[in-house]
């Protein structure tokens, strides 16, 4: 299967949990599937197709850590709280109907991140001249393209899967990962409907084939099929020669 496979890097990222509005903010350990449908959005300049779109990925960092954020909070006034702002000599005096407010609040921050994609080739191009600045997580996450490549994804008897995103249908096969509730999907404005789904976050290698550890053993399981996994031929083998599996994601079954 040909695809292109796109390497990103950044010095920071914070992958915010939807359901963390106030206080502390905790992050991801992967970029959820919407973060990477908008990654693609940003480097082509439009929406990705959604019953087009795929993607595999491969996520690493270097370290976590905690650090002080400002939080702005803006809050609306009722009709008696409502205060008078003076105009200016001709302008008439306004009465301000909202109220703001900053607040330091602890988020967790991945350092030295990085990221690799596989895509459709016309998404995967887009990344050697991207129409919008990208970013790992974050508005202000910036991230590097460290390389666009052209490849064929294979079948192959022997994987090794890590530092990657599995559906959820998987988890029955996997004594390691886990189970994750990511944004899916999130439509372009102005509705910004969410859709969320279970996923298994593998940073655990996981073998499958002759030669596999059996306590560290992709399983076989009745009625899970494994259609969605491919091996890149390209991608450093480890020491025992498995290569690096890759699970297609797509944003519509």
């Amino acid at each position: 299967m040909r695809v292109t496979r796109v390497a990103l890097r950044a010095e920071v990222a914070s992958f915010r949990h939807p359901f963390f509005v106030t206080g502390r903010q905790p992050s991801a350990t992967f970029p959820p599937p919407s973060t990477v449908h908008g990654q693609c959005a940003c480097a082509l300049g439009e929406w990705p197709a959604p019953e087009d779109f795929f993607f595999g990925l491969h996520f690493t960092y270097q370290a976590r850590a905690q650090d002080l954020e400002h939080q702005h909070l803006v809050q609306a006034l009722g009709a008696r709280a409502r205060t008078t702002i003076s105009g200016r000599a001709g302008v008439p005096e306004q009465r301000a109907t909202t109220q703001g407010s900053i607040q330091p609040v602890p988020r967790d921050f991945l350092f030295g991140c990085a990221l690799t994609l596989y895509l459709p080739h016309k998404v995967g191009a887009a990344f050697r001249s991207p129409a919008f600045v990208l970013t790992m997580g974050r508005s202000q996450d910036l991230a590097e393209v460290v390389a666009v490549d052209a490849i064929e994804l294979e079948r192959s008897a022997r994987v090794r899967l890590e530092h990657t995103l599995l559906p959820r249908r998987l988890r029955p096969c996997l004594r390691f990962g886990t189970t994750v509730l990511l944004s899916r999907y999130v439509s372009p404005p102005p509705e910004r409907q969410a859709e969320f789904a279970q996923y298994v976050g593998l940073h655990d290698a996981v073998y499958a084939g002759a030669g596999a550890e059996p306590n560290r053993a992709l399983l076989d399981v009745p009625g899970v099929d494994l259609e969605d996994l491919w091996v890149d031929p390209t991608a450093p083998m480890d020491d025992d020669g498995f290569p690096r599996g890759v699970w297609l994601h797509r944003l519509r079954d």
